[in-house]
């Protein structure tokens, strides 16, 4: 993001959520600078290469909230893949906590497609978890 523009946001910003995420939304590292995404793509394979063609589709998506960036402010910065419980067009599915004995894997505690807002309840997971460890092993 342009250096001039970044100072302009000063807040997380998030869209309505969407079928397969929260959208393609404003967040702030530790360092101040912005940066948007992640977005939902669904692929049949791992990828990690950055793909330029999804510029346009971040600008458009957040133009909305930042009536102020044009497309050459964007830059690519990393790519990733996050695991999805549903595939396009299903019903979302919550993440799942699941003691796997009856699957035959005594002890093995599985927790399966953990994202936001799973991942800002970590310290509640955690406790639940550790509730679900001592249960074992008493």
């Amino acid at each position: 993001m342009n250096s001039k523009k970044r100072s302009f946001i000063t807040r997380l910003i998030y869209p309505a959520p969407e079928q397969a995420g929260l959208g393609i939304h404003i967040t702030l590292d530790l360092e101040g600078k912005m940066r948007l995404g992640p977005n939902v793509r669904y692929t049949e394979e791992i990828d990690y290469r950055m793909d330029e063609t999804q510029k346009k589709v971040f600008y458009e998506s957040v133009k909305r909230f930042l009536p102020f960036l044009e497309l050459e402010d964007l830059e690519p910065d990393f790519a990733g893949v996050r695991p999805k419980l549903q595939g396009p067009e299903e019903v979302f599915r919550d993440f799942v906590i699941a003691h796997e004995d009856k699957k035959g894997l005594p002890g093995l505690i599985n927790l399966i497609g953990i994202e936001s807002p799973g991942l800002t309840a970590s310290h509640a997971i955690a406790r639940y978890v550790a509730r679900m460890v001592k249960e074992l092993f008493h």
